[in-house]
């Protein structure tokens, strides 16, 4: 969907890692040799077709597990990402930009309770401005 594109402006150490990964997946791609379907994906199948999404899950869920993590959904990413940014002082319409929002009211709803520090400081600020203390 044209309308999910979006640019994002990666740290190095995730370019670094995606350089890394492309040089593995041409590996697989000459290891697949004619069963290779190019379809321009980043992250593929071991053929280079779409990743099934239930199997992707079920995996990224058994690999939190192993890891000691306990159970984790893949989208829970994006949301402790939001979290991150947030509690980093990234402002709300950036958020709501990276994550592709259609509105500023959407991710506000969502990750609003995050911004309590924020209301509690900018109290704390008007005090101090108000009252010296």
């Amino acid at each position: 969907m044209p309308e999910s594109r979006r640019t994002l402006a990666l740290p190095h150490k995730c370019v670094e890692a995606l350089r890394e990964h492309r040089v593995r997946q041409m590996e697989d791609r000459l290891a697949a040799g004619p069963l290779w379907q190019d379809h321009g994906l980043i992250f593929a199948s071991e053929v280079g077709t779409p990743m099934d999404p239930d199997n992707f899950s079920h995996s990224f869920a058994r690999l939190c597990e192993r890891a000691g993590l306990g159970h984790w959904h893949p989208h829970e990413l994006r949301h402790s990402g939001a979290s991150l940014m947030l509690a980093q002082g990234t402002r709300l319409e950036v958020v709501s930009e990276v994550l592709g929002h259609a509105s500023i009211a959407i991710t506000k709803d969502v990750y609003g309770h995050l911004m309590e520090g924020d209301k509690r400081a900018a109290g704390e600020s008007m005090s101090r401005a108000l009252f010296g203390s």
